[in-house]
């Protein structure tokens, strides 16, 4: 066939043509984009806030239910890994209050719709808060061994910054640390531990204390050598 001849059969029903590759490009985006699955996720719960003068005292919920509906190119994309839902409590004042959570609150990649979210509505109690420096008192478990004693202890920061609910924080002085077991002990003992600290209270720097217990041998008459 001459050239003239191919372009008269390419241009002979040319509408017909068009049409065919217009339903074929439909018929793929309908397969790629459409097919449409739905599924439902339990995902964590993210708090964020309350304001600077606020602590959160409740224990709140730390997961809900998410339903999704899902573009087959972004199903596998759906997990508890990459979906979560993020509450913001920074306008939230003393009290106890019921948060609604809506579909903007949930962060997932993109191809997912968020169709509902259950519960709706997560309970949540807040408390005005305040800070305060206390001083830090070792705790000191067992005794060293026989002929030994403890002739000094050093803490490390020996005070801390603790925020938290104003009803156990406000008129406070000392916080006490972990258990530093010293038992058998015929040397120096040096341990980093954390705080026992009031519920939903939390220290705004660091978690911990560097404690250090000297031991040495007592003399014969009971007391320590030095």
């Amino acid at each position: 066939m001459t050239a003239d001849g191919m372009l008269r059969a390419l241009a002979r029903h040319w509408e017909l043509k068009l049409l065919s590759v217009l339903l074929a490009g439909l018929l793929w985006v309908f397969v790629v984009g459409g097919g449409r699955s739905r599924l439902t996720l339990t995902v964590p719960v993210e708090y964020v806030g309350p304001g600077p003068d606020y602590v959160l005292i409740s224990d709140p919920r730390d997961r809900v239910d998410v339903h999704l509906e899902a573009a087959r190119w972004a199903a596998g994309r759906a997990t508890p890994d990459t979906v979560r839902v993020r509450v913001n409590l920074a306008r939230l004042r003393e009290g106890q209050h019921l948060v609604a959570v809506s579909p903007d609150d949930v962060v997932a990649p993109p191809g997912l719709t968020v169709m509902r979210i259950a519960p709706a509505r997560l309970p949540v109690t807040v408390a005005r808060a305040v800070e305060e420096a206390l001083q830090v008192v070792p705790h000191l478990q067992g005794a060293p061994a026989p002929g030994f004693a403890v002739v000094r202890v050093a803490v490390s920061p020996a005070v801390v910054q603790v925020k938290g609910p104003r009803s156990t924080i406000e008129g406070r002085r000392t916080v006490e640390t972990a258990p530093v077991d010293v038992s058998g002990g015929r040397d120096t003992v040096t341990q980093t531990v954390g705080l026992v600290l009031p519920e939903f209270a939390y220290p705004t720097r660091g978690g911990s204390v560097q404690v250090t217990v000297e031991i040495r041998p007592k003399d014969a008459r009971g007391g320590e050598r030095r």
